[in-house]
């Protein structure tokens, strides 16, 4: 049987509630691993070595983060193929290891950049569907900016879930959630004339072409465009959570609608807007009664 078969047949309808995007994420590993076999992937190619070559393969290109996500899918079908007595054995995940991950702080743009990005929507040509241009990407961009909603999300929520001065979004991730927008926001959303269509934001296209013209404005602002798609939206995201984080951690760890901050704090918290204390910040100066320090001369010698 093919994996991809396996997965829309069996694995799929044995779960409960899978989100758009895991079915997405599932889609695209079961794509990518047979591109690296240069075939099908059938559930004969579960085995420690080939599952490893790929991730290998795959980890030339992608972050250590992104291949370990690939990692945990294949153990996960793997898993559920042998439950299903359709492999001899289950995966031995000691035999294809976790990739450390390099946890770099998280990047987001300033307030600048934001401006910038919507400055170079504002002059976009062209329609999105009977949509400007000029009006629907930065309606779309703002209202990411004001709730640091996920954009799969925002992708999906309908007009009657916008009443004029807030907006309810309905997330995989976490529960429902209502955002309060300032005027400015909903005067952009009014002119895109919402009243007249079921979502507040139609996409006549997939989400590749969705993501590649994303890309391509990001990219003519002249702004920091991640590698990865989504990290494109979760960079306006850090946004609005590291200025919250600025004045209170629990009104980031409230919008970002986490119950643990420390999960907001490693993943979505950009250090250099949020700020925080450090020990340059509270440690004495031992200098501070000199206007300049006095060094002397010692009789003595230091050797390398």
């Amino acid at each position: 049987m093919r994996v991809s078969q396996f997965v829309q047949s069996v694995y799929l309808p044995s779960r409960v509630a899978v989100s758009a995007t895991y079915a997405t994420d599932l889609a695209t590993t079961t794509r990518k691993w047979s591109d690296y076999l240069g075939r099908e992937a059938g559930l004969n190619d579960f085995s420690e070595p080939v599952v490893s070559g790929f991730l290998t393969n795959y980890r030339k290109k992608w972050s250590a983060r992104s291949t370990n996500d690939k990692r945990a899918i294949l153990l996960r079908l793997w898993q559920s193929a042998y439950d299903h007595d359709l492999v001899d054995r289950p995966p031995r995940q000691r035999l294809i290891r976790r990739l450390p991950e390099d946890h770099d702080p998280p990047k987001a743009w300033n307030v600048d950049q934001v401006a910038a990005l919507l400055r170079y929507a504002y002059a976009l040509d062209g329609m999105v569907g009977e949509i400007r241009a000029a009006e629907w990407w930065p309606s779309l961009f703002l209202t990411v900016y004001w709730t640091a909603c996920r954009i799969g999300a925002l992708l999906r929520t309908p007009t009657a879930s916008y009443d004029g001065k807030t907006i309810l979004v309905r997330h995989q991730k976490t529960r429902t959630q209502i955002y309060p927008l300032p005027e400015s926001c909903c005067r952009v959303i009014e002119d895109t004339a919402p009243r007249d269509r079921m979502l507040l934001w139609p996409m006549p296209w997939g989400r590749r072409w969705f993501y590649r013209l994303s890309r391509r404005i990001i990219e003519g602002t002249g702004l920091p465009c991640p590698r990865e798609p989504r990290q494109m939206f979760h960079r306006l995201r850090r946004t609005n959570l590291s200025y919250c984080a600025a004045v209170d951690p629990a009104i980031a760890q409230r919008q970002a609608g986490h119950a643990d901050y420390r999960t907001t704090l490693e993943s979505y918290i950009d250090p250099t807007i949020a700020g925080g204390r450090s020990a340059a910040d509270v440690l004495p100066d031992p200098l501070a009664d000199q206007d300049q320090p006095i060094y002397s001369s010692h009789n003595f010698r230091i050797y390398g």
